[in-house]
């Protein structure tokens, strides 16, 4: 697997706070509920943008 730096779509920034490891979200759509599966949040520090990924990403801290 290819190791890619983080960058934000919205701003660019390189750098993000981890705030969920293992969160799975819930919702509804046309009368079906659903459950994702567990999932990484990271919240950029620049914009305030959150971001999502799977359990196959990895992340590193780097200053």
């Amino acid at each position: 697997m290819e190791n890619k730096s983080l960058v934000c779509p919205v701003c660019g920034g390189n750098k993000a706070d981890m705030l969920g490891k293992n969160v799975k979200l819930s919702g509804q759509f046309e009368n079906k509920e659903f459950l994702t599966t567990k999932l990484t949040v990271l919240k950029c520090v620049q914009c305030g943008f959150y971001m999502f990924f799977d359990n196959t990403a990895e992340f590193t801290a780097n200053d």
